[in-house]
Formats: structure tokens, sequence, C-alpha cells
């Protein structure tokens, strides 16, 4: 949406709770003192915006900086360079953030040190979730495993939170997951239904997966789609309906990830019978 110089696009996730999602471009727009109910967080992606809180302290946010705005906090924002900025903020509710806190603190309260902090790593963290609920191909299990490992670097980091500490490594349960996505790679698996069935947190089913397995479990899905659509594509099955069948959102999605894996796309695959 294009209103004067200023360019806002906003978007819903149903893969975040249909949290609001937000990209603009501001040249010239004030925003008066305000505060939000839920967090605002996101980066600053070009230029710099000046913004004010708590009516004493005033920073400037360049490009590369990180917004943490907790809930409540009274806020204004302004253009604080010549072509003013372009930033990706999206807007989680305490209750979201704070049971994503909670799984791996073992507490839901959050409240960030500073409001924006540079962090490069987390800067690139939240670029990425922010870009993959625009995403066509978006993977439920491997956004959510995103969502949770960007909670846990921001607060662990900006709130003064330590994770807590691994419990025992629950090799049955593990070998349980595992099958699982194994048997019902078709479907949309979510991190809350494994976690159900682990019975452990969400956070160190991650960390045990990953340590037994090799990979996170939204990883080891996609690794178990791609062999078997590597099997169908060697019996003659059609491309497209091959995708569909093992869990791909698209023939264009299951190409992109047999080049991440194979390196060569499921059309070359299926060329190599027609060359016999």
């Amino acid at each position: 949406m294009q209103f004067g110089v200023n360019t806002v696009k906003m978007w819903r996730s149903s893969a975040l709770a249909d949290t609001l999602f937000l990209w603009a471009n501001y040249r010239d727009h004030r925003f008066q003192r305000h505060f939000h109910e839920e967090f605002a967080i996101g980066i600053i992606e070009e230029g710099c915006q000046a913004f004010s809180y708590d009516s004493r302290h005033r920073v400037d946010l360049p490009r590369g900086t990180v917004c943490l705005i907790s809930p409540g906090m009274v806020h204004e924002g302004w253009v604080g360079a010549e072509n003013g900025w372009t930033y990706r903020m999206f807007y989680p509710s305490a209750s979201l953030v704070g049971q994503a806190a909670d799984d791996i603190f073992g507490t839901s309260d959050v409240a960030f040190k500073s409001p924006a902090v540079d962090d490069p790593e987390l800067h690139a963290c939240l670029q990425r979730l922010h870009q993959m609920t625009a995403s066509p191909h978006l993977q439920r299990l491997e956004f959510e495993t995103l969502y949770l490992a960007t909670i846990r670097m921001a607060v662990e980091r900006h709130a003064g939170r330590r994770p807590e500490a691994d419990p025992a490594r629950h090799w049955v349960a593990l070998r349980q997951v595992r099958d699982l996505l194994e048997d019902r790679h078709p479907e949309a698996i979510g991190l809350s239904e494994l976690k159900d069935l682990a019975g452990i947190s969400k956070f160190h089913l991650l960390r045990q997966f990953k340590a037994t397995y090799g990979l996170p479990p939204h990883a080891y899905l996609s690794q178990v789609r791609v062999h078997r659509a590597s099997a169908l594509i060697r019996a003659g099955n059609d491309l497209a309906d091959t995708a569909a069948t093992v869990g791909f959102v698209d023939q264009a999605h299951m190409t992109h990830m047999f080049r991440r894996s194979l390196g060569y796309t499921p059309g070359m695959l299926q060329a190599t019978k027609r060359a016999r």
C-alpha cells in the first residue's frame, strides 16, 4: 500500500497464530508517541530511524539494528536519514512469546533490557523468519523451529535468561519421533505434536533430536521427502504428482529442495531414465 512517498505491506501468518507482519519504507512519516499491547520485534534493513522512548531516551536506529520493544513501552519514531528507513517488524502477543520462553527458560516472564540492539546474528534470524512467512513454500515445522531459535537468542542475549539444563536423553521417544517423520512425511507435521509424542519440551526435543540424528526434525523430514521423491521419479512417476505425494508444496518446492540436497533437479533425474 502506498500513501504519499511511503510504502507499507502487511500480512498475517497462520504459522504464528495469525501474528501481524509488516514491511515498510518510510520517507517522511512520523509516529506519534504510542505503545503496543504486544511485542514489536524487527530489524532495520536500510536507512535510519530516529527513535525516542520513555520520554527520556533518544537513539538512532541505523541499518542492521534489531528492535526489541516490550509491551507497554511508550515510544515514537521519525525519519533519521535523508531517505528515511526501511524495516521489517512483527508483533507477537505477550502470551505467544511467553509460551516460547517458558518452553526454553522455564519462565514466561520476558522484558528486554533495551529496545534497540546491535546483534548481526539475531538480525539475520529475524530477517529469515520474516521472509519465510511471505513464501509460498513455508514449511510449518521449519518455521516453528526457527521461531523458537530466534526467541531463544533474543531472550538469552537481551533479557538475561538462561535455558534450562538438558534432561537425560529420551532414546525411545526420539526413535518414535523419527519414525513418525518417516511414516507421515506427506503431512504437515507441527512441533507441538512431536513434543507431545516425546514428552519433553520443544527446545530440548530439537536439541536432542539433532544430537542423535545429525539434523533437526524439519531438515530430517525434508531429507525423507527427497529420498521418497527420488524413488518415485526413478519408478517413472510424474514430477508434479510426486511432489504432492511426498509432501512438497508444489513441483517448484521439490526442485528447490533437490538442488539444495542433491545438487541436481528432479527433471535431471527423470531424464536419466529416458537416456538409457
